[in-house]
Parts: C-alpha cells; sequence; structure tokens
C-alpha cells in the first residue's frame, strides 16, 4: 500500500511515527536525508507498514527494522555499497543491529558521511543536527 502514497506524506508519516525517541528520529531522518530507501519498493515490501487508524488521526509508517536487516542480508533489497552502508547504519542506531562501522564509513562519500555524522548527533539528543547538512534538499 505504501508505494501508492506520495514521498512527502510517507515522510511526514514516518516522521510522525518516530517522534518521542532520539534514535528512531535520528534513523529515519538518516533515511530521510539520504533520498534513496523510502522510495525504493522493496523497502516498502519487506520494512513498511502504514497505518491510518491512530489514536490522534496522524497516520504513521512504521519501519520494521529487524525485516529490513534480514531483506538486506538476503538480498531481496538491491542496492550499492554506499546504500547498503546508510541503511546498515540506520538499523544499528534504531534497533541495535550491529553493523561493522570500519567498512560502512569507507563506503560513504563525503555527503553520506555529513549525514551519518548528523545522524550519531540526532540519537544522541540533538534535534539540530541537520541544519549542518549542506547539499541537502529535504526540509
Amino acid at each position: 500500500m505504501t508505494h501508492e502514497l506520495t514521498l512527502p506524506h510517507l515522510i511526514d508519516a514516518a516522521r510522525a511515527w518516530a517522534r518521542g525517541s532520539f534514535a528512531l528520529e535520528a534513523a529515519v531522518e538518516l533515511l530521510i536525508h539520504h533520498g534513496v530507501w523510502l522510495q525504493r519498493r522493496e523497502f516498502h515490501r519487506y520494512a513498511m507498514d502504514y497505518i491510518t487508524t491512530t489514536y490522534n488521526r496522524v497516520p504513521f509508517v512504521i519501519i520494521d527494522w529487524q525485516s529490513a536487516h534480514h531483506a538486506l542480508s538476503r538480498g531481496r533489497m538491491p542496492c550499492s555499497r554506499s546504500e547498503a552502508a546508510v541503511l546498515r547504519i540506520a538499523l544499528s542506531i534504531a534497533d541495535a543491529l550491529p553493523v561493522e562501522l570500519g567498512p560502512a564509513i569507507t563506503g560513504l562519500d563525503s555527503i553520506n558521511f555529513v549525514r551519518v555524522l548528523a545522524a550519531m548527533n540526532h540519537a544522541h539528543g540533538d534535534r539540530t543536527a541537520w541544519t549542518s547538512v549542506r547539499g541537502d534538499t529535504t526540509s
């Protein structure tokens, strides 16, 4: 169902779901600012549930981090090395899934490295960390 929704709607719904947990917010923001995973059908299929019936009438996109990890590990979400590294780091931030940080970091270009640093700062409690990410058009 999520593949029929617009990207801005998915972003709003994912942010609404993550709100209140620095780690979840940071991981979701990393995926949003990276600009790849929330647009992938495979990610929608294996890792996302769209929920419209909530107590506050705000729809949620729930990300199943374990399912994303299993799908990525089993080759069900084809991607580049850099895309995999960003997702693995988001998985680690959100759900404490292990990531080999050395190979993940060295596989990133400079803008994705800065995005990962912003996500780490956000997870540490700094919601303003994303304002310093240059080259980003995501709000």
